[in-house]
């Protein structure tokens, strides 16, 4: 499958932003949900660790479809 530059960006800006958003809300978790409610703590358990990977896997594919594009041209 064939990506273009432009989509190349988006999804290495997408998931840089995932990355960007997802990071500091982990912190987050780690201080604040944990300390005070167990529910908060069990619900925010498994989205965080998803997005990250989707994240990075974004990020992954961004950069590498930047790198096919620019030994084509």
């Amino acid at each position: 499958m064939k990506v273009s530059r432009r989509t190349s960006n988006i999804l290495l800006a997408i998931g840089l932003l995932m990355l960007v958003l997802w990071i500091p809300r982990a912190f987050t978790w780690y201080v604040n949900d944990l300390q005070g409610s167990t529910y908060l703590a069990l619900i925010h358990l498994p989205i965080i660790p998803i997005s990250l990977a989707i994240g990075g896997y974004l990020t992954y594919l961004g950069i590498k479809g930047r790198r096919a594009t620019r030994q084509t041209l």
